[in-house]
């Protein structure tokens, strides 16, 4: 078992949702969300950085498996 699959695919598309919104709109409010919520629980640490690799990986053009199948 890997430490990927340990993680609820919910918690990666809530982290992948958050980061493309301050991302697309990097305003106070939005920062705060993703930060209000990494707080709540330190497995969505992990989350979101599973989620910015894969986000890099499809900017770099890189193919990126759906979370389910990681």
């Amino acid at each position: 078992m890997t430490l990927r699959s340990l993680m609820p695919d919910e918690c990666i598309r809530t982290a992948t949702s958050l980061f493309e919104c301050m991302h697309a709109s990097p305003t106070l409010e939005n920062s705060e969300r993703l930060a209000h919520w990494l707080g709540t629980n330190p497995r969505h640490v992990r989350a979101l950085e599973i989620a910015l690799t894969q986000w890099g990986l499809a900017q770099s053009g890189h193919p990126v498996a759906p979370a389910h199948d990681a």
